[in-house]
């Protein structure tokens, strides 16, 4: 809505340290738009704008609701005085810091997402060349199952965002890593079945994970059960 009102184009000149006084073609094109369409700005943007308010006085009302105030001064130009509006300098330092977080938080969103897939990267490559099968990747649309909660149900509820799912996968793997190295005593019996709890691709996390936590114990289980690999499909 405010895109089609036309408040971005006169916004980047505000904040590039432009003044208005309310004549201009393009907040003048903003106010007849917004009495034309005053329902709708109201529905959308909950504002409410009167027929008969000035262009300046619904630029500010836009730009309040941005959290941004604005500055003026009277001139006088052929022996009369015009006031000109700015954007204060406070609040446009305050907007340029919020709009420099919110793009760190993007990019650092991203290298997130990069490093997690190159991780999964990693897991499948290792998998393929140790075991001479493919691994399957968690699935993007699917929520993960919490791990157990000690009294050996997972009602712990919740459903992961696309966000984070890679990083709840991981934590899952791991947790369960650590639940195997603890069952291997208990006997191969035991580890199977707790493994058929998973799903295939967290089965075959769970084993890198179970390899790199502790050798010894894989390797008594790998003695212990030679075909463990068919516990994996």
């Amino acid at each position: 809505m405010r895109h089609r009102l036309g408040l971005r184009a006169v916004l980047m000149d505000l904040i590039a340290g432009a003044e208005v006084t309310g004549n201009e073609a393009m907040v003048e094109a903003l106010a007849d738009f917004s009495k034309r369409n005053a329902p709708h700005v109201k529905g959308i943007l909950n504002l409410t704008i009167p027929p008969d308010e000035s262009p300046s006085w619904i630029l500010g009302q836009y730009l309040a609701q941005l959290g941004l105030s604005t500055e003026s001064r009277r001139p006088l130009e052929d022996g009369k005085r015009v006031r000109y509006y700015s954007l204060n300098t406070d609040d446009v330092a305050f907007a340029r810091k919020v709009l420099d977080y919110r793009q760190q938080q993007r990019e650092e969103k991203e290298r997130r997402r990069q490093e997690e897939q190159e991780r999964n990267a990693t897991y499948a490559a290792r998998i393929q060349t140790q075991y001479g099968v493919n691994a399957i990747r968690p699935s993007s649309n699917l929520p993960s199952t919490p791990p157990n909660n000690g009294d050996e149900n997972n009602k712990w509820g919740g459903m992961d965002t696309d966000e984070s799912l890679s990083n709840k996968w991981r934590e899952r793997v791991k947790y369960y890593a650590q639940l195997v190295v603890q069952k291997v005593e208990s006997g191969v019996g035991m580890v199977q079945e707790l493994l058929s709890t998973l799903t295939s691709d967290e089965r075959w996390g769970v084993m890198v994970e179970f390899e790199e936590a502790n050798v010894e114990k894989f390797g008594q289980l790998m003695a212990s059960a030679p075909d463990w690999v068919e516990w994996m499909g």
